[in-house]
């Protein structure tokens, strides 16, 4: 076999090294059996043959990502109305993060349902049969649209007919109220805009004369009914007591008396006077009594009439002030003038009367050309959309009355599932509004505010799980092969040398990845045993190099890899027997990176040499060292 990265030498230095082999071999001899307190064992560099457990490995690189992570994004369009958690935030499942204004999806939800309530009802109503109250109404629409068939088929039939006299008669006349009413508005607007003239002025100050004088004569006349007033009463007063002092007196109206004078007798208290005077209610009725009796009820009616004459005159005085007040508004506006809001007023008016005028030449000109084509065609149109409703609203009435065959039932069935779908999308669409946590974690990213307008395909937030892990291996095709899901490992990552995390296999993908002529796969393993509390802990994003045991086999024969050497086609080692060196053919079995299995030439206990200690070395001048992974 080709030596790896050696050279032949030439045969003189085989012989000298043998020479200096024997002559350290005799050294040693020496050592051990003539030296009086030497040790040869502690000259050499050692190592005691036991069992182990050979580990196959590879190692690649390996990027920590969350164990969960999503973006989440509404479920339709609209305006963010609130965002309810800041960036870092713990969420939990189910909790709300955001949502959009829903004020027309609940409209429209509360529409959706009560289309379904309709729908519903209207089922139940055709399973049952109809109703007396829609019966009758069934029976009204038909009433109404054999109304409106009659209505638009006399239009039609005046059309063609051409308009009456009376017609012609009733729109002459109202051309004729229009034209007045535009002459009497640009009457009223030139007088404003013109101003008072003095014929105008002195009929106001006349006006204004007048009502002063009424207002004095008026005012005077209250005076004179104050003045008859106070003289009644004083007179009702002197009757009344000259009343209660005679006997027999009624009590009662004595006792209001008594309260106030000014207060005048009632119709029912003059009637229980005549009564009691009356020769039909008593036999002999007293003389003085009667006098007295007769008296008052004089001395009331004068005060019930003079107090009916001061109220009168009150009247008077106040119409007599409201009419100087109205003669002297209308005075000062004269001399005023028209403002500017009053003329607007007046030319409004005169833009209506011309509106107005024209309107009712038209009617009248239309009248007397007769009707159009157009006006004849637009009846016509009226009279079959009235016939068509007439036709309509019979079917309805008489499909009522024989009541809904299968097919109507089937077709209602139809519209109420069709309104049950519509509820259901209003209600998704509602539950879309809002943006709600999946899975416990940390809100990693916010992109939303409120106010902004977003879409479904808008990244509102992305939530990860910081505390479950998972690492993300690179395989190399050679790799691949030797990876199996639940395989363990390790992985050291660059910000966090001091420690390396176990990790386990848990899914091998079979994708492949070419970059630049270079294939690699895609592997996960989750991350265990690091705290999620600790001040020092992996993060998403992280990198590092990882190592996984693709293979292990326990309680193995095995000595370190640097203690065989090749002679040859065979492999030996160095093992101290009795204080010398014996060169031993070993067969080996499966290694790793730091042991060798051995499965023959050995046992549990030899002592075989290291590199380091001066005798391996002198024997070793002539043995070939086998290269770095190959056994």
């Amino acid at each position: 076999m080709e030596m790896i990265g050696r050279r032949r030498k030439p045969r003189w230095v085989v012989l000298l090294v043998l020479l200096i082999a024997a002559g350290v071999g005799g050294f040693f001899a020496y050592q051990f059996w003539f030296a009086e307190d030497g040790s040869d064992e502690e000259a050499l560099n050692t190592y005691e043959v036991t069992t182990a457990t050979i580990r196959f490995s590879i190692t690649t690189s390996g990027v920590a990502e969350a164990l969960e992570e999503t973006v989440a994004s509404f479920g339709i369009a609209g305006r963010v109305s609130s965002v309810g958690v800041d960036l870092g935030d713990e969420v939990k499942e189910g909790q709300q993060l955001a949502s959009l204004e829903s004020d027309t999806l609940e409209n429209q939800m509360a529409t959706a349902e009560a289309s379904l309530l309709s729908a519903r009802i209207r089922l139940q109503q055709i399973q049952e049969g109809a109703s007396d109250a829609d019966k009758a109404a069934a029976q009204k629409a038909v009433v109404s649209a054999q109304v409106a068939f009659d209505t638009a088929s006399n239009d039609l039939e005046d059309l063609l007919e051409g308009p009456s006299d009376a017609e012609l008669a009733a729109a002459e006349e109202r051309e004729r109220s229009a034209q007045s009413a535009l002459l009497a508005a640009q009457d009223s607007l030139r007088k404003l805009q013109e101003g008072a003239s003095e014929a105008d002025l002195a009929s106001a100050e006349a006006n204004v004369a007048i009502a002063k004088a009424n207002v004095t004569s008026a005012r005077s006349l209250r005076t004179s009914a104050n003045a008859s007033v106070q003289s009644a009463e004083a007179v009702l007063q002197n009757a009344a007591t000259t009343y209660c002092d005679t006997d027999d007196h009624i009590y009662d109206i004595c006792a209001d008396f008594s309260e106030d004078f000014s207060i005048p007798l009632s119709d029912q208290q003059i009637s229980e006077l005549n009564d009691s005077i009356s020769p039909e209610v008593s036999d002999s009725p007293d003389a003085i009594l009667a006098a007295a009796t007769s008296a008052l009820i004089q001395a009331n009616s004068a005060y019930r009439t003079a107090l009916t004459a001061k109220s009168d005159a009150e009247a008077a005085v106040d119409s007599a002030e409201a009419a100087l007040a109205s003669a002297q508004e209308t005075l000062d506006e004269l001399k005023a003038g028209a403002d500017a809001e009053e003329i607007a007023t007046a030319e409004a008016a005169v833009t209506a009367a011309e509106q107005a005028l024209e309107a009712a030449q038209l009617q009248l000109e239309e009248l007397r050309e007769g009707a159009t084509d157009s006006d004849i065609a637009a009846a016509r149109g009226a009279v079959d959309s009235a016939e068509a409703n007439l036709k309509a609203a019979i079917a309805a009435r008489d499909d009522l009355l024989a009541g809904a065959d299968q097919e109507d039932i089937d077709l209602q069935v139809q519209q109420v599932q069709i309104a049950e779908l519509a509820v259901e999308q209003a209600r998704q669409n509602l539950e879309d509004a809002t943006l709600i946590a999946p899975f416990d974690g940390t809100v990693a990213a916010i992109n939303i505010s409120v106010g902004d307008l977003v879409t479904s395909a808008t990244p509102a937030m992305t939530l990860l799980t910081p505390d479950a892990l998972e690492i993300e291996l690179t395989l190399g095709e050679t790799d691949l092969p030797t990876v199996r899901v639940g395989q363990k490992g390790v992985i050291i990552f660059d910000a966090i040398l001091e420690k390396a995390y176990p990790l386990t296999v848990t899914s091998v993908g079979l994708a492949p990845t070419t970059q630049q002529g270079v294939v690699t796969y895609l592997a996960t393993a989750q991350l265990e045993g690091f705290d999620p509390n600790s001040d020092v802990r992996p993060a998403p994003g992280m990198s590092g190099s990882a190592v996984i045991v693709t293979q292990e086999k326990s309680d193995v024969l095995a000595v370190p890899n640097t203690a065989i050497r090749r002679r040859g086609q065979n492999k030996t080692v160095e093992v101290v027997i009795d204080g010398t060196l014996e060169t031993r053919v070993i067969q080996t079995g499966v290694s790793d990176a730091e042991k060798t299995e051995i499965l023959s030439g050995l046992k549990a206990g030899d002592l075989v040499v290291l590199p380091g200690s001066a005798a391996a070395e002198e024997a070793a001048e002539d043995v070939e060292e086998l290269p770095g992974g190959i056994r």
